[in-house]
């Protein structure tokens, strides 16, 4: 029997990922927006990253414009950084027509999770999906 998230991940939609920007590439961004020569760019890029973790170093959350950075703690003692984006951020990507990239699986955008198990089905036959029944 497959396991439910073998068929998720089958068949969910997901986003075919790019070659990552570089650095330079953002830097080269963002000077084109402004004033500022690439210099002065990586001056505050480098300034902005000391800022964010001397603050988070005193247990504090950071809005930094963009997204609000938080530590969280594991019961092992290694701190995680999580990020979550600023709501305008989100917001724009959501914007209707606004994404250029690939999403792979387009087509099952809207499947509930049990399509999904029935296409697995039909596709694998001899290795159905582990479907759980409710209790009585």
């Amino acid at each position: 029997m497959a396991k439910p998230i073998e068929a998720i991940n089958k068949y969910r939609p997901r986003i075919a990922q790019g070659k990552a920007a570089t650095e330079k590439k953002y830097m080269q961004s963002i000077t084109k927006r402004t004033t500022l020569s690439s210099g002065v760019v990586r001056n505050v890029q480098d300034s902005r990253k000391e800022s964010l973790t001397e603050i988070l170093l005193d247990g504090r959350p950071v809005y930094t414009g963009g997204a609000i950075y938080k530590l969280s703690i594991s019961l092992d003692g290694t701190f995680t950084v999580n990020v979550r984006p600023d709501k305008d951020v989100t917001h724009a990507v959501n914007m209707p027509g606004a994404f250029q990239g690939t999403i792979l699986n387009a087509e099952n955008i809207g499947k509930t999770s049990g399509e999904l198990f029935d296409m697995w089905d039909e596709d694998n036959p001899t290795n159905l999906v582990e479907r759980s029944t409710p209790a009585p």
